[in-house]
């Protein structure tokens, strides 16, 4: 078995989703609450990175999906993606809204919607790539994450992996 040599790996993707009927989006008194409480015990950072700079709070089952998401499924996928806990924690409690907090992740701006504008639209976000390139941001050895950050070349990434 050869190795296959480093290369870059480029591609367009194309996505299509309806995105359905909603209200108008307000941050609700139990995203606030729920916001609040991941600050209370600690989880007010970045969860791929660590930051603490430019925080947002990322909904697992997406806000626009709301009114089209199997509750009872979003449940069984947060007992199983569970990095806080609190899918364990709330095991016996069904879930009814996607501003639950099991449903809610921590991410800094470059790892929730960031593109880098200047190279043509790369992203680092987790609404901008896929969830393996997205992920390994998070898994890569230190200092080998593979994808380039804002303003990054591509040739400082191949020195550093």
């Amino acid at each position: 078995m050869s190795d296959v040599v480093e290369h870059e790996m480029k591609r367009s993707l194309t996505e299509i989703v309806i995105d359905p009927t909603h209200v108008e989006r307000t941050a609700s008194a139990e995203f606030e609450r729920n916001r609040a409480r991941l600050k209370e015990d600690g989880h007010f950072h970045c969860y791929v990175c660590g930051s603490t700079e430019d925080l947002q709070v990322h909904h697992m089952a997406e806000w626009m999906f709301a009114n089209v998401v199997d509750f009872v499924k979003l449940k069984q996928f947060v007992e199983e993606f569970d990095p806080y806990g609190y899918g364990r924690l709330l095991k016996n409690k069904p879930i009814e809204t996607v501003d639950d907090i099991r449903c809610l992740l921590v991410l800094d701006q470059k790892h929730h919607t960031g593109v880098d504008h200047t190279d043509g639209g790369s992203g680092t976000g987790i609404h901008e790539v896929t969830f393996p390139v997205w992920l390994i941001q998070k898994l890569a050895q230190d200092g080998k994450d593979p994808v380039p950050q804002n303003g990054e070349t591509v040739e400082q990434v191949e020195k550093r992996v």
